[in-house]
């Protein structure tokens, strides 16, 4: 699949499914320095992702600082043409109203190959 570099970084589409409710998600950061893939709750509220009682709290610690986020189940996510169902992704504040990251856990888990040259996100 195709994916975008806008001179500064490169991101990619991709789609979630949360009990039942889609919703496709543009401009994700493709990022292999990330350990995992997390999301915008602003993002994800449309779809009824919300943090609930129980859902454990951790902090994420970058380059710029750290941020606090939680985990959720996703029915499916959808990159491409990869379906992966019943997976965990985080979900936390990004900084610059980013809108996600796809992270490594997700890149490697799925043997993705990232090919700057052509721009494509493929297996």
């Amino acid at each position: 699949m195709k994916i975008n570099y806008d001179g500064q970084l490169i991101t990619t589409s991709l789609t979630v499914t949360f009990r039942g409710r889609t919703l496709k998600i543009d401009d994700v950061i493709i990022d292999t320095g990330y350990s995992h893939t997390i999301i915008s709750p602003d993002v994800l509220e449309e779809i009824g992702v919300t943090y609930e009682t129980g859902d454990s709290i951790f902090e994420a610690y970058g380059i710029g600082g750290s941020i606090p986020f939680y985990t959720k189940i996703m029915d499916r996510i959808v990159i491409g043409t990869n379906s992966i169902e019943n997976i965990e992704i985080d979900v936390g504040i990004l900084p610059k109203d980013h809108k996600g990251l796809l992270g490594l856990d997700i890149l490697k888990q799925q043997g993705f190959i990232i090919d700057l040259k052509r721009l494509e996100l493929h297996k």
